[in-house]
This record gives C-alpha cells, sequence and structure tokens, in this order.
C-alpha cells in the first residue's frame, strides 16, 4: 500500500485563491442573467475608506477589503474537493 505525502500548506493557500478568482469570475459572467443574479450578490467587509496616515516625510495607506459572494464560496469548495483527491 503506497503511502500518501502531504503536500505543503502553502499549496492549499494557492489552490483556494485561484478557487475564489475562479468563482469570482463566474459571479460576474453570469450576473448578468436574472435566474443566476444569486451567484453575483455579493457581500463586502473590510476598511472603507482605507486608513492614511501622513508623516511629512512619506503617506502610509492600510486597507483590505473582502468581497464574498456565492459562486466564490463554491470556486473555493471546488478548489478544495479537487485539491484533496489529488
Amino acid at each position: 500500500m503506497a503511502r500518501r505525502t502531504r503536500s505543503p500548506w502553502w499549496v492549499l493557500v494557492v489552490v483556494v485563491i485561484v478557487g475564489a478568482i475562479l468563482g469570482s469570475v463566474i459571479a460576474e459572467a453570469v450576473g448578468q442573467y436574472p435566474g443566476a443574479g444569486i451567484l453575483a450578490r455579493s457581500v463586502t467587509a473590510g476598511l472603507d475608506p482605507p486608513l492614511s496616515i501622513d508623516l511629512r516625510l512619506f503617506t502610509l495607506t492600510l486597507g483590505l477589503s473582502l468581497r464574498l459572494n456565492l459562486a466564490t464560496l463554491l470556486g473555493i469548495i471546488l478548489a478544495v474537493w479537487i485539491f484533496r483527491l489529488l
């Protein structure tokens, strides 16, 4: 019986990011159709507007925004499922 080796954690992170990007692309592509509009309905969380600190010598701007929709979540779940199969 062959022993299965574990992939590094960063491979899973990359797979999740790729799944999220593909899910977002699919959501924007099918969002224009009335029946599939629920896939494109999104929720945004984060700093809006970004935090800016002016220190005279340079300006530091910090911000992070996370936009999730149903297609993004489905893309992440599908990517992790495919990852586990390999």
